[in-house]
């Protein structure tokens, strides 16, 4: 299994002064990052957006709102 950096970038609604978007850090290890995604997405629009020079970014789209999956191996 691979280990990688995770950084999970999520639109959300603008409400109250919040940020639109909100970001988060991980270390995860799978063998299969687009697996992982759907796996936390279910019922999502999921595409692999680009893949090169080791980085993985997976976009995942519900309801007009997104989530950024940036997978950098260790």
């Amino acid at each position: 299994m691979a280990v990688y950096e995770l950084a999970i970038e999520k639109k959300q609604p603008t409400c109250g002064g919040k940020s639109p978007t909100s970001c988060e850090i991980t270390t995860v290890t799978t063998d299969d990052p687009m697996a992982y995604v759907k796996s936390l997405e279910a019922g999502a629009e999921i595409e692999l957006v680009s893949e090169e020079d080791g980085v993985i970014l997976i976009r995942a789209e519900r309801n007009g709102l997104w989530v950024n999956y940036e997978f950098t191996e260790d």
